[in-house]
């Protein structure tokens, strides 16, 4: 995991938004590979192993998610409008398969993979996470991409939370809406859409 990603993470607990402490034991470069990431507001503890955040214990395999929509790297980029450095993209579920590769094209943008698949792995621009809800303060992130496996109305609304003003959401779900978010595309089995101001 970044270790700057502490930054605007948060805990994942029912209390107000406070930020979290990184405890790192083994670091490759700004990455853990190995440590706890700890709540000073609950003392709630967190590990990370083998690079990867667990803030929840890994989903067991549900009824099986309707099947993904067919687009590639480039056209997430485009629905997500990563044109430029910086800030963080966050992944969630089958969307997070798309990972490995978006951190390659997108230069200067950090992702964050939440419950991906299993073969996406932490890498330098991409942080991986597991996780019941979103764990980041309200609007901190540049956009979202939800998969069809997390395209239910709890993760949409946290979704929509993290998300900065004005930024993106894609949804692989052509049938999705989000309270707050302004409708841009709806098609092809997607959703993509504008978190509007205030």
């Amino acid at each position: 995991m970044f270790i700057e990603l502490t930054e605007i993470l948060r805990c994942p607990r029912d209390h107000a938004e406070s930020y979290l402490v990184a405890a790192p034991i083994a670091m490759d470069g700004r990455r853990i590979v190995r440590g706890v990431i700890g709540c000073p507001e609950c003392k709630a503890e967190f590990p990370i192993v083998e690079g990867v955040a667990y803030f929840a214990e890994r989903p067991r395999a549900g009824p099986a998610a309707p099947p993904s929509p067919s687009y590639d790297v480039a056209a997430l980029s485009a629905f997500l409008n990563l044109s430029g450095p910086g800030g963080y993209a966050v992944l969630v579920g089958t969307a997070a398969r798309f990972g490995t590769a978006m951190a390659s094209a997108v230069q200067g943008c950090h992702f964050v993979a939440v419950n991906p698949p299993p073969d996406i792995a932490p890498a330098p621009a991409l942080s991986v996470l597991v996780a019941g809800s979103l764990p980041f303060k309200s609007s901190t992130v540049r956009a979202v991409a939800l998969g069809a496996d997390h395209a239910n109305a709890a993760w949409i609304a946290e979704a929509g939370r993290i998300l900065l003003p004005g930024l993106r959401l894609a949804i692989e779900d052509e049938r999705a809406s989000a309270d707050g978010i302004s409708e841009l595309a709806r098609g092809a089995g997607l959703f993509v859409g504008e978190k509007r101001p205030g």
